[in-house]
C-alpha cells in the first residue's frame, strides 16, 4: 500500500479554505500568506485555493534552498527569456516587466510555495507588483525556519494577510488515516500513528509508508492493524535528522536527556541542563516551554523524541536515567506521576531500587492504568522483597498485557510460600485468570475449593464464597442474586464488593432484570475509580456491562454513547483487555441496531485484540458476533474459526447465547436444513431452565426472525421474560403474531421495534406484515408495510440482507419518488420546500403525495409519521 498521491479529501481545513477565499476576495486585497510548520498541509491548501481561482491567470513559483541566495532565482523559471527586456533594466525592473506581461489585462494570482526561501530580489519584485496591484499573492511559508526581512515585509508592509495553519486535531488525523488506507483502522494502531504524527499530515504519510513497507501495518480482513513497533523510520529520519543536527555535544546531550524525561518542569530542567543551552534549543524550535505552573519543557514534536531515544547509546540511556532520578529526588516533593517516573528511572539506571518506593510507584501506575509501567515496577519490588502484594500487582498487570503464562507461573510461585491471608488473594487472582483467560471455570472452582479446605479463618472462607457466587453467575445460575446483593451491600473491601456486584449484575442481566441490574452496576461504578487491587477484571467490565444493560432495556443510542466513551478511554493509555471488551460491546450494540457492517468491524477488532492478550472467551464471543453480522450482510459464513474457541461444560457461559445465535444465522445463510435452528432452540431452552430468560429471549427473537416463530412461541410460553422488560413483551407479541400470520399485530410490532431503536427488526416485522397482507389480498396494507420497511432500512444506512427481508414478494409498492416525497412530508417539510429540493413543481409534489396516500390507505399527512414508523 502507498499513500495516495491525489484524491484524498482535504480534511479539517474547511474554515481555513473559507478564510483564505474571503481574504483573497476582499476589496483591495494584496493576498494571503499561509504560515505553519513543515508538513501541516500548506501546499495542499494553497493548491486547492489556486485551483478555484477564476479572476485571471494563476502563476506558480516553487522556491528552493539552492536558489535562495541567487538574484531572481525564484522567478527565473516563470519570466520570459532575457532578450525580451531593456538591456539597461536592473533585475527588479526585469522581474516587474516579466510579471506584467504574464498577468495580462487581469489581476493574476501568484502562487509561491515555500516563500521563506525567496531570494531578496524576487521578494522585492513581488512587493512592488503587489503595490502596483497587477498580482494577488497566495504564498506558503514555514514557521520553523528563519524568515528573511524582505519576506516579512510582504505581510507587514504590503498588506498581505497572514493566516496560521495549525496541526490537525486527533479526530481529523484519524479521518485522514482511514481515508488514506481506504478502510477502518484498529484503535491502538490509529492512536499510535496519529499521536506520533502530532497533527502533521506529512509525518503521518511517512509513518504509514514506513510501517507498510516494513510489514508492521497490515490489513486483516478489512481492518488495518499495527503488528509491531514503529521502528522503521528511515524516510522520516531523512526528513528530521537535519533538524536535530546540533553543533555542540552539550546540545545533543540535552536533547537526549529531554527525550528520556520529557516533560520536565523548568526548575528541574535547569538543574540538569545549562539554561543557555536550553535557550539555544528553544530559539531553534527544537524544544518548547509550555506556560504552566511550573513551566514545562518538552521537545517540540513527538517524533523528535522517537528518533533521539532510538539513537541514544545504552550507557547514555542509563546515565540519563540516573541524572533524572537524582534531580527529581532532590526536589524533596514528588507528585504521583513523578513518583512513578523516578522509580522507573532508578530501575533503568541500573542501580539499587528501594522496594517500598517501587511498590508505591506501581500502585500509582495501576491506578493510572499504565499496566506496562506497573508490571516493571511491581516485578522489581517483588524480586527484591518477595512481598506477595508486589507479586500480585505484577500478576494483575501481566494479565492486562496478555502475558498469561507468566502470570500463572508467578501465582504458582507465590502459592508455595504465602501466608494464609495472602494465600486467599493469590488463589482468587489465579482463579480469575483461569476463568477469563483460560476459559476454565471448573479449574477455577477447584482451586477455590482446595483453598477453602486449607484455611481455618472464617473471614477468608466468606470471601471465597463470594467469588464462588461470581463463578456461578457466569455459568447462568440466576439463583445467586439475593446472596450476592446482600454481600454487595455489606461494608467490606472494594475487591469483595466488586465481585459481589458482578455476581448480582450478571445474574440479573441473564435473567432479563435489566433495570435492577443497571442500578447495581451504577452503585458499583464508584468503587472502580480508585481501585488498584484485586478484582481488576470485574472493575474493567463495569462500563461495558452498564452499556449492554442500557442497550437491552432498550436504549441502544444512549448505550453506544456510553461505550464509545469507554472505548476511547481504553486507548489512553492503551489497555487491551478493556479495549477488547468495549469493542465487543460496540459490536453487540451495532447488531442490535441493525448495523451489520459496523458490527462486523467492531467484532473483528475485539477478536484481534482479545487474541493478542489471550482472552479465550472474548475471542469466542467476538467471533460469534462477527458471524451473525456477516450472515445479516448476506455473506457466506463458515464456522471453522468459531470451532477453534468452542465452549464446553467447563467454559465461561455468560455470553454463549451469542455462539448459538451465530450457528443459527450461519445455518440460515448456508441452508443447513434447520441444524442451526436446532442448536439455538436447545440453547434457549437451556437458558430458560437455568432462569437466564433474558438472554434466552434474545435467542428466541432470532428464532422468529429466521422463520421458527412456532418454536419460539412455545419456548417463550415455557420460559417467559421478566414482566418489567419492555423488549421482552415485544418479542412475545412478535412470536405470536408471526406464528399466526397476524398482519396487523406484526405491523404494530414493527412500530414497537422502531421505537426501541431496532430498525432492522422493525423492517423485518413490517416485511412479514406485508407478506401476510399480500396473502389476504390487501394491497393498501402491503404498500404501507413496504414503505415502513424501506424507511427503517434507510435509517440503518448500511447494506443488510436477512431471510425475513428476502420473503417480500413482487407486490405493488410506492415508487422511489413517491417514497422520497412521502418521507419528506412525514418529517414536516412543506410542499414548497420539497419541490425546491427535488426540482419539482408544487403540483407534482402534491400528485405524488395523493398517489402515496391511496396506496397506503390513508387520507393525509397526519397519518404519515405513524405509517413510516417515525413517531
Amino acid at each position: 500500500m502507498t499513500w495516495p498521491a491525489n484524491g484524498l479529501p482535504l480534511v479539517g481545513r474547511e474554515d481555513q479554505i473559507a478564510g483564505v477565499a474571503a481574504a483573497l476576495s476582499a476589496p483591495a486585497s494584496a493576498g494571503v500568506l499561509i504560515a505553519g510548520p513543515a508538513g501541516v498541509g500548506k501546499t495542499r491548501l494553497a493548491k486547492e485555493i489556486a485551483g478555484s481561482w477564476r479572476s485571471g491567470r494563476v502563476l506558480t513559483v516553487r522556491c528552493s534552498v539552492a536558489g535562495s541566495g541567487l538574484a531572481l532565482a525564484a522567478l527565473a523559471g516563470l519570466l520570459p527569456v532575457a532578450d525580451s527586456y531593456d538591456d539597461e533594466a536592473g533585475p527588479v525592473q526585469r522581474g516587474l516587466v516579466g510579471l506584467r506581461r504574464l498577468a495580462g489585462q487581469t489581476t493574476a494570482l501568484l502562487s509561491v510555495d515555500d516563500a521563506h526561501l525567496l531570494d531578496e530580489i524576487s521578494a522585492a519584485v513581488i512587493h512592488r507588483a503587489l503595490n502596483e496591484g497587477f498580482i494577488t499573492l497566495l504564498a506558503t511559508m514555514r514557521t520553523d525556519e528563519p524568515i528573511p526581512q524582505p519576506v516579512t515585509a510582504l505581510w507587514k508592509d504590503a498588506g498581505v494577510t497572514r493566516i496560521e495553519l495549525a496541526p490537525l486535531s486527533p479526530v481529523e488525523m484519524k479521518t485522514l488515516l482511514s481515508a488514506a488506507l481506504g478502510g477502518p483502522v484498529e484503535g491502538q494502531a490509529a492512536r499510535r500513528l496519529t499521536e506520533a504524527a502530532a497533527g502533521n499530515p506529512l509525518f503521518l504519510r511517512e509513518l504509514v509508508t514506513s510501517a507498510t513497507e516494513a510489514g508492521s501495518l497490515t490489513n486483516y480482513n478489512g481492518l488495518w492493524c499495527l503488528t509491531g513497533p514503529m521502528t522503521t523510520l528511515a524516510r522520516l529520519s531523512e526528513l528530521l535528522q537535519s533538524r536535530l543536527a546540533v553543533a555542540h555535544p552539550a546540545e545533543r546531550d540535552a536533547l537526549e536527556l529531554l527525550a528520556a524525561g520529557e516533560p520536565l518542569p523548568l526548575p528541574v530542567a535547569v538543574t540538569v541542563i545549562e539554561e543557555t543551552v536550553l535557550e539555544v534549543l528553544e530559539r531553534r524550535g527544537l524544544i518548547t516551554v509550555e506556560p504552566a505552573e511550573p513551566p514545562m519543557v518538552r521537545l517540540s514534536h513527538p517524533l523528535y523524541g522517537e528518533l533521539l531515544r532510538a539513537g541514544t547509546p545504552v550507557l547514555g540511556r542509563r546515565r540519563h536515567a540516573r541524572v533524572l532520578a537524582g534531580a527529581f529526588e532532590a526536589t524533596g516533593q514528588l507528585s504521583d506521576e513523578d513518583l512513578m517516573r523516578t522509580a522507573l528511572w532508578r530501575l533503568d539506571g541500573g542501580g539499587p531500587v528501594n522496594p517500598a518506593l517501587a511498590m508505591a510507584a506501581a500502585r500509582q501506575a495501576e491506578l493510572s492504568r499504565e499496566f506496562a509501567l506497573a508490571q516493571r515496577l511491581a516485578q522489581g519490588a517483588y524480586d527484591q522483597s518477595g512481598e506477595v502484594e508486589a507479586g500480585l500487582a505484577a500478576v494483575r498487570a501481566m494479565v492486562q498485557l496478555g502475558r498469561i503464562d507468566e502470570a500463572i507461573a508467578l501465582c504458582d510461585r507465590m502459592t508455595s510460600s504465602a501466608r494464609e491471608a495472602d494465600l486467599i488473594q493469590v488463589v482468587i487472582q489465579h482463579a480469575e485468570i483461569l476463568v477469563h483467560a483460560r476459559d476454565d471455570v471448573h479449574a477455577a472452582q477447584s482451586l477455590l475449593t482446595q483453598a477453602a479446605r486449607a484455611i481455618s479463618d472464617q473471614r477468608w472462607l466468606g470471601q471465597l464464597n463470594i467469588y464462588s457466587l461470581y463463578l456461578r453467575a457466569y455459568q447462568l445460575d440466576s439463583t445467586v442474586v439475593d446472596e450476592a446483593l446482600a454481600a454487595f451491600q455489606r461494608p467490606g473491601p472494594a475487591e469483595v464488593r466488586l465481585a459481589a456486584s458482578a455476581a448480582a449484575g450478571c445474574a440479573m442481566l441473564t435473567a432479563g432484570r435489566f433495570a435492577e441490574a443497571e442500578a447495581v452496576v451504577a452503585q458499583a461504578a464508584p468503587l472502580t475509580l480508585q481501585h488498584a487491587g484485586p478484582s481488576q477484571m470485574q472493575s474493567g467490565g463495569v462500563g461495558p456491562t452498564a452499556a449492554l444493560l442500557r442497550c437491552y432495556r432498550p436504549d441502544p443510542v444512549a448505550a453506544q454513547d456510553m461505550v464509545l466513551s469507554g472505548y476511547q478511554a481504553s486507548l489512553h493509555p492503551i489497555r487491551p483487555v478493556s479495549q477488547a471488551l468495549h469493542a465487543l460491546t460496540l459490536a453487540q450494540i451495532a447488531l442490535f441496531r441493525g448495523k451489520a457492517a459496523t458490527a462486523a468491524r467492531w467484532a473483528h477488532e475485539a477478536h484481534l485484540v482479545a487474541r493478542d492478550v489471550d482472552m479465550r472467551p472474548l475471542r469466542r464471543w467476538a467471533c460469534a458476533v462477527h458471524i451473525q453480522a456477516d450472515a445479516q450482510l448476506g455473506r457466506t459464513v463458515a464456522l471453522d474459526e468459531l470451532a477453534i474457541y468452542a465452549s464446553g461444560p467447563q467454559s465461561l457461559q455468560l455470553l454463549d447465547i451469542e455462539v448459538a445465535r451465530a450457528i443459527a444465522w450461519a445455518g440460515a445463510a448456508d441452508g443447513d436444513d434447520g441444524e442451526g435452528l436446532a442448536v439455538l432452540t436447545e440453547a434457549v431452552a437451556r437458558h430458560g431452565r437455568l432462569g437466564a430468560v433474558g438472554t434466552g429471549t434474545l435467542g428466541a427473537m432470532d428464532l422468529i426472525r429466521l422463520g421458527a416463530a412456532d418454536t419460539a412461541t412455545g419456548l417463550l410460553a415455557a420460559y417467559p421474560p421478566h414482566p418489567s422488560w419492555p423488549l421482552g413483551a415485544t418479542v412475545v407479541t412478535f412470536a405470536h403474531a408471526a406464528h399466526t400470520r397476524d398482519a396487523t399485530a406484526l405491523f404494530q410490532v414493527a412500530g414497537q421495534f422502531a421505537g426501541h431503536g431496532m430498525a432492522l427488526h422493525a423492517a423485518e416485522a413490517a416485511t412479514l406484515a406485508g407478506v401476510a397482507w399480500s396473502a389476504s389480498g390487501q394491497p393498501n396494507g402491503v404498500a404501507r408495510a413496504q414503505l415502513f420497511a424501506r424507511t427503517q432500512l434507510a435509517l440503518i444506512a448500511e447494506p443488510v440482507s436477512t431471510p425475513a427481508l428476502r420473503r417480500q414478494g413482487p407486490v405493488a409498492q410506492l415508487t422511489k419518488r413517491e417514497h422520497d416525497v412521502a418521507l419528506a412530508a412525514a418529517k414536516g417539510e412543506p410542499t414548497r420546500a420539497i419541490a425546491a429540493r427535488l426540482h419539482l413543481s408544487e403540483r407534482t409534489v402534491e400528485n405524488h403525495l395523493h398517489r402515496a396516500y391511496g396506496k397506503l390507505g390513508i387520507t393525509g399527512r397526519p397519518e404519515l409519521r405513524g405509517v413510516l414508523g417515525l413517531n
